[in-house]
């Protein structure tokens, strides 16, 4: 059983390094509990379902379609609990581990978080100086992808 343990912060914009090498994220839901969510990355489709542990850990499974067509794409969209969500992500490492900068973009434009998942709970995490550490939101629902779908940034 794969599970995936990781922390989510605000980012301090004024010490983020030069983002390069991003990709464009469509991201929807098709179910809330569990959590059935797809990724569009151009042509890719990922399918992930995600339970949620009390102890801050999650069971998931991956699933995907590399030759999506654009019907498939189209009708996930449609099929979709809220309207998807869309971001550009680019993957910063530091000191061993990768940590994932999510820019906003459509109506939550503004929003710029980051996340990093770790080997282990209670693993030691040594933070850049664009973590905003103050601002933790790995458990606020307000900062969920799927309420952002709900309720875009731009409208708080």
């Amino acid at each position: 059983m794969a599970l995936e343990i990781e922390r989510k912060f605000l980012v301090l914009k004024e010490y983020l390094p030069l983002l390069e090498d991003g990709w464009s994220i469509v991201q929807g839901y098709l179910s809330e509990t569990p959590s059935i969510r797809y990724r569009i990355l151009e042509e890719t489709i990922v399918i992930t379902i995600k339970e949620y542990n009390k102890d801050g850990s999650r069971f998931e499974f991956e699933t995907l379609n590399p030759n999506s067509s654009p019907e498939e794409r189209s009708t996930l969209k449609r099929l979709s609990l809220v309207p998807a969500i869309e971001k550009i992500r680019y993957r910063v490492p530091f000191e061993g581990l990768t940590w994932e900068i999510d820019v906003y973009q459509g109506e939550n434009r503004g929003l710029i978080t980051v996340d990093v998942e770790f080997p282990e709970i209670g693993y030691h995490l040594s933070f850049p100086k664009w973590v905003n550490t103050q601002r933790e939101i790995t458990h606020d629902p307000e900062f969920s992808n799927i309420n952002l779908g709900r309720r875009p940034y731009s409208t708080w």
